[in-house]
């Protein structure tokens, strides 16, 4: 979790156009979380609050007393590969462990950068398939359609999840909303160029 997200808060979020339902949708999930089926899919384009969100919702069911784990998913599956060497201190089966026995797991930046099929097959797979009944939240810059076709085939072309288990795993357990709003990074990037 990068240092922004490490101070993430409900607190801290700034509601913006084209946020609101994604907003709403995070402080739903707080006050239900305890007797909800399912978790969160936000998806839209970068730097408009979806990570903030998860995060805020991470450590706030942290202060509760949940066992919670925020992971990147591209450190997920580097911290993963890692794992696989001889000399580490930790395997791949204590990464998909603790990924599946926690209370909440939050997958953020799923479909960032390429995925491999071992990735797939060692990782993202067994990790999800063993969540199952479990809350899981997500965030991706990715729509559905794309994401789907990233779960679909690696960066080779190996078809990885041919019959869509996976993906049709992700939808059957997240309620699924589209943050709309436009990055608030480049907006601050504006703003700065301008006072300049």
């Amino acid at each position: 979790m990068n240092e922004d997200l490490k101070h993430a808060s409900f607190q801290t979020f700034i509601p913006r156009s084209g946020t609101e339902a994604a907003h709403r949708a995070a402080l739903d999930f707080m006050e239900t979380y305890e007797t909800r089926k399912t978790g969160l899919l936000l998806y839209g384009p970068p730097g408009n609050g979806k990570s903030h969100l998860a995060a805020a919702i991470h450590h706030e069911l942290n202060r509760q007393g949940f066992v919670c784990l925020f992971l990147d998913v591209p450190q997920l599956l580097k911290l993963a590969k890692s794992a696989t060497k001889f000399n580490s201190k930790i395997t791949l089966i204590d990464v998909i462990n603790g990924a599946v026995s926690c209370d909440l797991l939050t997958l953020d930046e799923l479909g960032a950068g390429a995925l491999l099929e071992e990735e797939y097959k060692d990782v993202l797979f067994p990790i999800l398939n063993g969540r199952q009944g479990k809350i899981t939240n997500i965030t991706s810059n990715l729509d559905l359609e794309r994401l789907e076709k990233w779960l679909y085939k690696d960066k080779w072309g190996n078809i990885t999840d041919e019959d869509g288990r996976l993906f049709d795993r992700i939808l059957g357990s997240s309620d699924i909303y589209h943050n709309t709003g436009t990055s608030k990074r480049r907006e601050d990037a504006m703003k700065r160029i301008q006072q300049g």
